[in-house]
């Protein structure tokens, strides 16, 4: 057969038995049996004979990570003297590679709910200053996960602190807990071991670098009211400062990483967020209409409430977001913010009209605060608590976006109750 331009829609819609071939990525195949599953291969010329590496089946393997591992293939020159031998040298320096160690840890953050996945994607591996195609550079092609060194990872973060010394923790705390992965899978004593070469986390190594100080911005009423009445729905990325607001100030990882599946049923349901926790809210009034709209809109093939318009399996880029913000700081003329402002304009305005803090603290799940909170409630409270604090949420915003400078709160059973438990 022809090659073809492999697509995730054609991927899911082909059922003829055969073996096609990609039109981007020579080496890769894709199997189709009568039983209709499909399996990923990498097949190329090696002294004269065919070698074929199996890749895996899909979708559990993505055309993505496919095309990877089939690049790694072709590039990789073949040191063992038999074509048995060889082909069995160069599976496992492919499923070795640094690629194949990010690729498998994103995944494993994706398949555990964790919000950051798509972040910790763009760090590693397909970024504008991701640290695979660092390492490809420094190596002269794609390295063995076990080749990198400290020195390798030295000289990205050299350059990462040069661009922002701020960042630079946050890129710090991202590695180090890549290499903890693979060096807990390598001895994972379960059966489901897998070793990437990696027998330490030498990411630990790295000096740590100070967090900067929090920012005091937050958006006035009039700021936020003129935010809101800006915000265009049919850009992705203004849905999610939408949601931010109308949601009492999620973080933008919360909403811009969620699955569809995790805004259902009049609750969202985040497995884990910022502090290792899972966290349940319920969805205000004011985002009720905004997530049913978002579900509708959502795309066919993607997992993703609001998923990445160049590549629906990913999930919006934080700095798309981000660069969605400074557009709309430019229209409106407002002094500078950014998303993570929103949180903080939110919890303000809510404490200032009257909700008790340890509340709110509860509703931003903020982990020692929430945990003194929570001793007050037994679960059944607990949820009704969160009820409550989407109720003046709602009472809060509904004047605000309609243009009264002043928020009001139906909900006074919520202010400084704690103190009578």
């Amino acid at each position: 057969m022809g090659k073809l331009r492999f697509t995730d829609t054609w991927l899911l819609a082909v059922t003829d038995p055969g073996e096609y071939s990609d039109r981007i990525e020579s080496c890769l195949k894709v199997r189709v049996a009568k039983t209709g599953s499909k399996t990923f291969s990498a097949v190329r010329k090696l002294g004269g004979k065919t070698v074929r590496v199996r890749i895996g089946a899909y979708p559990e393997i993505g055309l993505r990570e496919a095309r990877v591992r089939a690049g790694e293939f072709r590039q990789m020159r073949a040191l063992a003297r038999t074509p048995a031998a060889r082909a069995e040298e160069l599976a496992d320096a492919v499923s070795a590679s640094a690629a194949n160690f990010f690729e498998d840890y994103v995944a494993d953050m994706k398949s555990r709910g964790v919000a950051s996945a798509g972040r910790v994607r763009g760090v590693l591996i397909d970024g504008k200053y991701a640290l695979l195609p660092f390492l490809v550079a420094r190596h002269g092609g794609m390295p063995r996960a076990g080749d990198v060194t400290i020195q390798d990872l030295q000289a990205w973060m050299a350059e990462s602190y040069a661009r922002s010394p701020g960042y630079a923790a946050h890129l710090r705390s991202y590695i180090v807990t890549a290499w903890k992965w693979a060096v807990k899978n390598r001895y994972d004593f379960r059966g489901s071991a897998r070793d990437y070469g990696i027998a330490s986390n030498i990411a630990e190594q790295l000096p740590t670098v100070p967090r900067g100080k929090p920012g005091d911005r937050f958006l006035s009423n009039d700021e936020l009211r003129k935010l809101w009445d800006a915000l265009d729905e049919n850009h992705p990325t203004h849905r999610v400062l939408k949601l931010m607001i109308a949601m009492g100030g999620l973080r933008v990882t919360e909403v811009a990483t969620s699955l569809a599946d995790n805004w259902r049923d009049g609750w969202l349901n985040l497995p884990e967020t910022k502090n290792g926790k899972s966290h349940r809210l319920p969805i205000t009034a004011t985002a009720a209409p905004l997530v049913k709209r978002c579900l509708e809109r959502a795309h066919p093939h993607s997992t993703y409430l609001l998923s990445n318009p160049r590549n629906p399996d990913e999930p919006l880029t934080i700095a798309a977001i981000s660069r969605a913000a400074k557009r709309l700081n430019k229209k409106l003329e407002f002094a500078e913010w950014n998303p993570r402002d929103l949180r903080r304009t939110m919890k303000t305005h809510l404490i200032d009209a009257g909700i008790d803090e340890r509340w709110l603290d509860v509703w931003h799940n903020h982990g020692q605060t929430a945990s003194v909170a929570r001793k007050h409630y037994i679960r059944a409270e607990y949820a009704d608590l969160k009820r409550d604090v989407a109720e003046a949420i709602d009472s809060w915003l509904a004047p605000v976006l309609l243009g009264d400078r002043k928020g009001h709160l139906k909900t006074d059973h919520l202010q400084t109750s704690v103190d009578q438990k």
